[in-house]
């Protein structure tokens, strides 16, 4: 049945939900990087945030169905919803590839890239929370330029560790697996500047 409630505010809480589970994964995964131990219970650990970032999904996907009237534009909520548990899916990937791969020792560049992810996604949560007070424009734009930095020092990092990989004269094989974990962990951070693009939309759109 559809519900004719004005513009339910339940969207809002289940994006603050979502993005809350970003920031946990994200510093699970830097808690995970400097102490690097216990590899598998760690990706457990963030493969249960990704299924918890999932249902929350799930669950704003079926709100959205049965809302006759939605506090934003019914293709911003779906497109906000992905993006932020895309940002997850990728970072889930980036530590199955490092159980995968057997990976037993970490590449420095990689905790740094973890710190700008976490970074990112803390940017994500305040620029997502502050939805509700669409009128604040100033303050959410901020937080999306932030995360726009944050995306550009992502990049600058990945792309000086690529570099320096296929001249370290590392064996192919170590490459490749570590090209694959970067590219994780850079695609979520582009999932963030993602979620940050459909903020600003969402904020021009209603000013």
């Amino acid at each position: 049945m559809l519900s004719f409630t004005p513009k339910n505010p339940k969207f809002y809480d289940y994006f603050d939900q979502a993005t809350d589970v970003l920031v946990r994964a994200a510093e699970q995964f830097v808690d995970f990087l400097d102490h690097f131990s216990d590899l598998k219970i760690h990706a457990q650990k963030i493969k249960d945030l990704e299924h918890e970032g999932d249902n929350i999904a799930h669950e704003t996907m079926g709100l959205l169905h049965q809302s006759f009237i939605t506090p934003l534009e019914r293709g911003d909520i779906r497109r906000l919803i992905m993006a932020i548990d895309d940002v997850l899916d990728f970072l889930d990937d980036g530590i199955k590839h490092i159980v995968l791969y057997d990976i037993q020792e970490v590449l420095p560049p990689l905790k740094n890239l973890a710190q700008v992810l976490l970074s990112a996604v803390k940017g994500v949560r305040k620029a997502v929370f502050e939805l509700r007070n669409i009128g604040r424009r100033n303050e959410i734009m901020n937080y999306c330029i932030e995360i726009h930095h944050q995306e550009d020092e992502g990049d600058r990092i990945y792309l000086e560790t690529l570099g320096w990989l296929f001249k370290s004269g590392l064996d192919p094989l170590t490459v490749i697996k570590w090209k694959d974990i970067l590219d994780d962990v850079e695609k979520s951070i582009d999932c963030c500047q993602d979620v940050a693009n459909v903020v600003e939309g969402i904020v021009l759109e209603n000013s």
